[in-house]
């Protein structure tokens, strides 16, 4: 073993111990660089899947209301149609009174139509209209598109990761290359130490273009 390993590493000033030292500040350097936006990027990740989320929920808030809404015209549109099948004008009138103004100009709409079938056809000329719906679609592709940005974000968060992991082995390697007695082994190390370190590098590039 004695001729394997040296028992400290090789005095400074020759090339290998040159070479093992510029590798190495490069590769802390690069995996510094990597790790901090690593780190940006992955809090970017959870505050977009957090406010995905929170978009998502108001828009589920404002399709149970609209569901709600919904349900409350159609009953009151089916009260006012026995009504008036019922011939009972007054009990007709005082129950638009209650609707909403888009129910009530639905009906009329409705009545003047000869192809509708209820006041809440899906018709581009049928006037009703539930606004929460309006209000719970947008935001419910306002939550797709900040979840697919906070996803791109932690996917580019990972290629910065891979870039510090690559870093990591050049610290390794270089690291350990001026421990060997053996030139050889020294160069090998070294070799495999600039190798990850190239690597890295355009593994870098990559994250940055991403």
């Amino acid at each position: 073993m004695t001729d394997t390993f040296v028992d400290t590493p090789a005095e400074p000033g020759g090339r290998l111990q040159l070479l093992a030292a510029i590798l190495l500040g490069l590769a802390a350097t690069m995996t510094a660089l990597s790790a901090y936006q690593a780190a940006l990027l992955d809090g970017e990740a959870l505050q977009g899947y957090s406010v995905s989320n929170s978009q998502l929920s108001d828009a589920n808030y404002f399709y149970n209301q609209g569901n709600q809404t919904l349900a409350s015209d159609q009953q009151l549109f089916v009260q006012y149609a026995t009504a008036t099948q019922q011939e009972d004008a007054d009990l007709s009138e005082y129950l638009k009174t209650l609707m909403r103004p888009e129910l009530s100009e639905a009906i009329d709409w409705w009545t003047s139509s000869e192809e509708a079938v209820t006041p809440f056809d899906e018709d581009a000329a049928n006037p009703y209209v539930v606004n929460d719906f309006a209000e719970a679609e947008a935001l419910d592709k306002k939550s797709k598109a900040t979840f697919k940005e906070a996803s791109a974000a932690d996917d580019q968060g990972d290629q910065f990761e891979l870039a510090a992991v690559l870093f990591a082995l050049t610290l390794f390697f270089g690291g350990i290359a001026t421990l060997f007695a053996r030139r050889s082994v020294s160069l090998g190390l070294l070799g495999i130490a600039t190798l990850a370190l190239v690597t890295g590098a355009v593994q870098l590039a990559m994250a940055f273009a991403a």
